[in-house]
């Protein structure tokens, strides 16, 4: 794919996956063909008229959606909160009202005044349903907690429970019996005959449930896996055999297979009718797909966990690499101090405790906050600048929007120790150093600007351990949402880290069997 191409690629992918514009745009589309459809004439240019200007009029939505996530992070939490509330509840009713009180100046392919304000309280009151859904809903963090509880509730078991039941009353108050039969009854007793009919109607077909078994734990997982396709077809076939004349035989020990014929065991053939073994080998054939999906999900849930679990196996031995590194660099920083009996030792010496504890403790954890990890790397250059004797000039630039946003820990500690390793360490004169963090809505840009000794820009560009491990970690926690580029010169190396927001996986995670429960054992 040609560079321009796909950066084109790029710029759309992360609107539609970062960006909510388009679902309210989508929605504004749709409620502005309904308008057209309902009004005379309803053709292309009447509607394109109304998407046009009615974008006018919801201009101020559509900006407020675009740049939402901006808006919260820099204004207050009611400030925003009443900024929402004017947008999408009161906005609408302004422009109705503005709708009543300039009727000569409305365009004539949107109607009269009364059109107008329908098409107005209309689109404003599916953008407000469509935010309150976004915002309100979905974004906040009892919704997976609340999906959570009640997904242990509903289990395959359960759900096939409630659709047969279903099926079972529909059945029942379809058919014409029933009809019949409560035709000369009081409404009581109407009631007392649908019931006892439906429960008769589930009992019939429970043991279908068991049959479902047999196909998917033996037909399925041992004939058709261990011995091939052939002796899972005649499996089918015995099973069809045996299970036909023996259910045919316990169905017509109900009435209502006699009377009504609920089954086909009580059709003229009774209990070796035709009917029953082409009821059972098709209910065969169509739970194939059914077995299919059971047997995918119990193996993608099994690879997934074991991914899982390799990566956290991965992601501990590279933070145990990292650790010893840092390690030995801040003993060597205190160690120097204490051969100059330098009166910031103290001081030095609480600092690296800190230091120590975010290593030893906050590193532990899947993420911390942004701003934990610059005062870290803050800290560390403070301890460096007081053992360099170089006239090294360090700086560091931050601008964060959201603080308090989570991040794997030590991403970047790896590119600032190669940038005093490498740079500033074996410098003899002046040398420099300049980081920049930037996070602009969840993207964060670290870039990392060191001067270099000729003789060592070789060993810059051949890196080591910690940018090895940095590159591992980056493909484990970011596998599709970071870049890292490089540019080496003869007395300067640059390197320049992208993390996008939506290449982490979510915090909150649930763990697989949660989200996907093993299906087939639930059936049973």
């Amino acid at each position: 794919m040609l560079p321009p191409i796909k950066k084109t690629y790029d710029r759309v992918e992360s609107f539609f996956l970062k960006s909510d514009l388009w679902i309210f745009a989508t929605v504004f589309t749709a409620i502005c063909l309904i308008l057209t459809l309902e009004s005379e004439p309803a053709s292309l240019p009447n509607f394109l008229a109304r998407m046009i200007s009615y974008s006018v009029i919801f201009l101020p939505t559509f900006w407020f959606v675009q740049l939402r996530a901006r808006l919260k992070s820099q204004m207050s939490k009611w400030s925003f909160r009443g900024l929402w509330i004017f947008i999408f509840g009161i906005y609408p009713w302004f422009l109705a009202l503005l709708a009543e009180i300039f009727m000569e100046g409305i365009p004539e392919f949107i109607g009269s005044a009364n059109d107008a304000i329908i098409g107005a309280l209309a689109i404003g009151t599916s953008l407000l349903g469509t935010a309150t859904v976004l915002h309100g809903v979905i974004e906040n963090s009892w919704l997976p907690n609340l999906r959570k509880r009640i997904g242990r509730y509903l289990s395959p078991t359960v759900i096939i429970g409630i659709f047969s039941v279903l099926a079972a009353m529909i059945s029942v108050a379809e058919t014409e019996h029933y009809d019949r039969s409560i035709r000369y009854v009081n409404e009581f007793v109407a009631v007392g005959i649908f019931f006892v009919a439906v429960l008769q109607v589930l009992l019939v077909y429970l043991p279908y449930l068991a049959l479902f078994q047999i196909h998917h734990k033996f037909l399925y997982r041992k004939l058709f896996q261990q011995r091939g396709l052939l002796y899972y077809i005649v499996g089918g076939v015995t099973a069809t055999l045996a299970f036909a004349p023996v259910h045919a035989a316990y169905a017509r020990l109900f009435p209502l297979v006699r009377s009504w014929g609920i089954h086909t065991s009580g059709f003229e053939g009774g209990i070796i009718a035709p009917e029953n073994f082409a009821m059972a080998a098709g209910f065969l054939i169509f739970s194939i797909p059914v077995v299919l999906l059971l047997e995918w999900v119990r193996k993608t849930r099994t690879i997934t966990l074991l991914e899982k679990e390799k990566t956290d196996t991965e992601l501990s031995l590279l933070k145990q690499q990292v650790n010893p590194h840092f390690f030995f660099n801040t003993l060597n920083n205190l160690y120097s101090l204490s051969l100059k009996q330098a009166p910031e030792t103290p001081d030095t010496v609480l600092q690296l405790s800190e230091l120590m504890r975010y290593v030893i403790y906050r590193a532990k954890e899947e993420r911390v906050e942004l701003r934990e990890e610059v005062k870290y790397l803050k800290d560390y250059l403070d301890l460096q600048r007081i053992r360099l004797y170089q006239d090294a000039d360090i700086e560091f630039a931050v601008d964060m929007e959201n603080p308090d946003l989570k991040i794997p820990p030590l991403l970047f500690i790896i590119l600032v120790e190669n940038a005093f390793k490498h740079g500033i360490e074996p410098a003899v004169g002046e040398c420099f150093l300049e980081l920049k963090l930037t996070e602009i809505n969840g993207d964060i840009s670290f870039y990392c600007r060191n001067s270099v000794e000729p003789e060592a820009s070789q060993k810059v560009r051949s890196g080591g351990i910690g940018l090895e491990n940095l590159h591992r970690r980056l493909d484990l926690l970011y596998p599709d949402g970071y870049d890292i580029s490089t540019d080496t010169r003869p007395d300067e190396y640059a390197v320049r880290l992208n993390l996008r927001g939506d290449g982490l996986p979510p915090h909150e995670e649930l763990r697989l069997e949660e989200l996907v429960p093993n299906l087939d054992e639930q059936l049973l």
